[in-house]
Parts: structure tokens; C-alpha cells; sequence
């Protein structure tokens, strides 16, 4: 699965478009070598050649005039600009012995890649834990190379150590669903690094476990104790997270809005800022909801993915779907047209889950993993009794060994999913 992961992660790394991608990468690249012990002065200098040494490169890749000749431009920049990146100090920490290694650019696409690779397996772990069938995981990992997130998480932005996050919270909401506590620190570690990564991620994460167990509870989910847990795990995130922003005085989420509707803080604040995104979006949504109904691929994939979850994991359908829909609500805060793939990419997960176990139920159960309709586990699947137990990491609650021969055996993975 590693071996995998690698070379999809370097196949997309290869991209013809900008590795560095945008301004932010410089801003991220200048905060490593800083922890890295590197002074703020040489630090801006060598991160604005090597942003605009990318950007070049990347024209030529495109048959484009080289345009960046004087270093990335990083004069008249706003202290309070700055802050926000100060906010977001995970993901050139994670870089920081990596530049201080290997150098400024090499270390950033090192750390980048070894994060991309590790997107990859907590996708493999959650969507093995969704279906409990290990080659659905290894097909939607490698979709999440091949789709959009694919190309985002191998540029040199918090994207990708922001997803690894998001997973890992996934990941632990549905242990706790099955009564594997385990969980808890999973989730707690997730929300952890998400936070200090992006914040706003953070708190879209936290309102999915709260809706999501909520949602549950009110469908008759078995396991009301695991539902009560992620929800107050979700509540507690949330007031913990304000409390911690107010006492170090954080950027909020005004000064975000302020940081778009000023063009980062080059024109005098707008004095609502509220009033002014609810007309932003009012004027942006219209046009962007038409282009979906023109382009409907992620919308097709999206309604497919619902519905194989609905049919397949049952309560799990509100985790996964809710972690994709994120990226609506980080588009609410910053409704523009060259955000839109970018802060959408959280969607392309439970496509990626859904679309892989498409693939792998249209394979023969020799090849796929699935139980045959004797009874008699495949070479894929854990050996020994029960034969029709499915092979995910914790047995589901409420999922008994079905006897030799019984007919249930044929339906692994409805009994995995009935548990979420």
C-alpha cells in the first residue's frame, strides 16, 4: 500500500501546473526555515526565489513566457495577514527537520510528498473501516491520487496535512461508534493537528460529529453510547477551540473576512463584514450552482456516493458525507471562483469510498475479497471461523457470526455497514 501510495503521490507531484501553486507556499515555506533556525530576512529572500524560480518553471512546462524575474513580490505585505499564517503553524513544523536538511525547496517537497503518502493510507484505513473489505480501501485510496485531491495534496500547501486530520478524526468517530475507545484519542489527535493546520477545517470537523451523532440518534442508531460520545466529543472541541482562540487572540473568522473583502488588507475594512459575505455569496452561488448542473461529473459522483452509503453503511452515510460537505462551508466563508476546487477537495472522499467499492463489487469474489456464497473464506480474508465475518479492523456492534452456508454470509459487508 505504501509502494502504491508512492508512486501515485510522485506521478501527481509531476504535474505540469505549480508545485508551490500559490502565494501561500511561500508564506509556509519562510515559517519552516524560521523554526528551522534560519533569520526572517533570509528566510523571505530565499522562499521568494524559490516561489518564483516555480513559478517560471511552471511556464515553461505550460509553453508560457517565464513572468517572474525579480523574486516572488513580498513588500507592503499587512502584519495582520501574516498572523493569519502565524495561526497556522502545523504544516511547515511538520516541515521544519526536513528544510533543515535537505534545504528550503527539497524539504518542503519531501515533507509535502511523506504527508501526501499518509493522506493515502488513513484513506485506506477509514474506508477499509467503513466496508470492512480490504480492497475497497486499496481502490479508493488510489481514486484519491487520481481525483482532484490527488493534485492538492502534492502542492506545497497546508491542504493535505489539513485532510490527514480530518481522516484521522473520521477514523476515531467511527471506532467510538463501535465501541472501541480507541477512538477517542484518534479523533482528539485529529482535531489536534487539524486545528493547528486550518482552523476553520477544524471547526467544520467538529460541527459534522455534532450533526452527525445527532442525526443518528434520531434514526434509531444501535449504539447510543458511541453516538453521545462523538457528539459531546464534537460540543467539547468546539467551545474548546474558542476558548483557546480568545485567550491567545487568534484571527477570527472576521478577520478572515476582512482579509477577502479588503484583497488581504490593502483597503480600509469593510465596516460589515457579515452583511458583505451574505451579499458575496448571493451574488457568487447563482453562477457556480449553474456550472455544476453544466459540468454535473461531481454532482453525479456525489448522488452515487450518497447512495452507496445509504444502501451500504447505513449511519456511517452522516460521518462521511458530512466530512466531504465541509468544503461547501469553507467556500461560504470565501465564495470565489479560484478557491472553488481547492477548498472543495473534502468532497472528493466518500466518492473516492463509494466508487471504490463499486469497482471492487463488479470484480469476481475470487478477486475481490468478498466471502463466496458457500461460506469459505477467499485467500484475502482472515482465516478461521466464522467464515462470513468480514476482515475490518473491530467487529462491528451488533454483528454476529453468521452459521456456515447461511445465506447472510453473502452480505459482509450490509452487516458492516448496519453497525454505522
Amino acid at each position: 500500500m505504501i509502494a502504491i501510495a508512492g508512486a501515485l503521490c510522485m506521478a501527481r507531484y509531476e504535474d505540469p501546473r505549480r508545485i508551490a501553486s500559490s502565494g501561500d507556499s511561500y508564506w509556509y515555506m519562510r515559517q519552516a526555515q524560521i523554526f528551522a533556525g534560519t533569520d526572517p530576512a533570509t528566510a523571505s529572500a530565499r522562499s521568494s526565489f524559490q516561489v518564483c524560480r516555480d513559478i517560471n518553471r511552471s511556464a515553461k512546462d505550460l509553453n508560457m513566457r517565464p513572468a517572474c524575474r525579480n523574486g516572488y513580490p513580498q513588500q507592503g505585505i499587512s502584519p495582520r495577514y501574516i498572523a493569519i499564517f502565524d495561526s497556522r503553524p502545523g504544516y511547515p513544523l511538520f516541515a521544519t527537520p526536513f528544510v533543515k536538511i535537505f534545504g528550503a525547496w527539497q524539504g518542503m517537497a519531501i515533507a509535502t510528498l511523506v504527508i501526501a503518502v499518509a493522506v493515502g493510507l488513513l484513506s485506506y484505513l477509514a474506508v477499509w473501516l467503513a466496508f470492512g473489505i480490504r480492497l475497497v480501501g486499496v481502490a479508493a485510496a488510489a481514486l484519491v491520487y487520481l481525483l482532484p485531491t490527488g493534485y492538492w495534496i502534492t502542492r506545497m500547501l497546508a491542504d493535505g496535512a489539513m485532510l490527514a486530520g480530518c481522516l484521522a478524526v473520521l477514523i476515531g468517530a467511527m471506532l467510538l461508534w463501535r465501541n472501541r475507545f480507541s477512538g477517542l484519542p484518534i479523533a482528539l489527535a485529529g482535531f489536534g493537528w487539524t486545528f493547528v493546520t486550518k482552523s476553520a477545517n477544524g471547526v467544520a470537523m467538529a460541527l459534522v460529529l455534532l450533526a452527525a451523532s445527532g442525526c443518528a440518534l434520531l434514526t434509531r442508531f444501535p449504539n447510543r453510547r458511541g453516538a453521545l460520545l462523538t457528539g459531546g466529543l464534537g460540543l467539547a472541541t468546539l467551545v474548546g477551540w474558542f476558548a483557546v482562540s480568545a485567550a491567545l487572540k487568534l484571527p477570527s473568522l472576521t478577520e478572515a473576512i476582512q482579509d477577502y473583502a479588503t484583497n488581504h488588507f490593502s483597503v480600509p475594512d469593510t465596516p460589515e463584514p457579515y452583511t458583505w459575505l451574505w451579499e458575496k455569496n448571493l451574488e457568487w452561488w447563482p453562477g457556480t450552482l449553474q456550472h455544476m448542473v453544466l459540468s454535473p461529473f461531481p454532482l453525479i459522483a456525489v448522488v452515487l456516493a450518497t447512495l452507496i452509503f445509504a444502501t451500504r453503511t447505513r449511519h456511517l452515510t452522516f460521518l462521511w458525507l458530512g466530512t466531504g460537505l465541509t468544503g461547501l462551508a469553507m467556500l461560504a466563508a470565501k465564495p470565489v471562483d479560484t478557491e472553488y476546487e481547492r477548498l472543495m477537495i473534502p468532497v472528493w472522499f466518500p466518492v473516492a469510498a463509494a466508487l471504490g467499492y463499486a469497482i471492487v463489487a463488479a470484480l469476481p469474489a475470487r478477486w475481490s475479497g468478498r466471502p463466496t456464497a458457500e461460506g469459505v473464506a477467499l485467500p484475502t480474508q482472515r482465516p478461521g471461523p466464522p467464515p462470513a465475518r468480514s476482515d475490518a479492523p473491530g467487529r462491528p456492534v451488533g454483528d454476529e457470526p453468521a452459521a456456515p452456508g447461511d445465506a447472510s454470509a453473502t452480505r459482509t459487508d450490509d452487516r458492516v455497514g448496519a453497525a454505522g
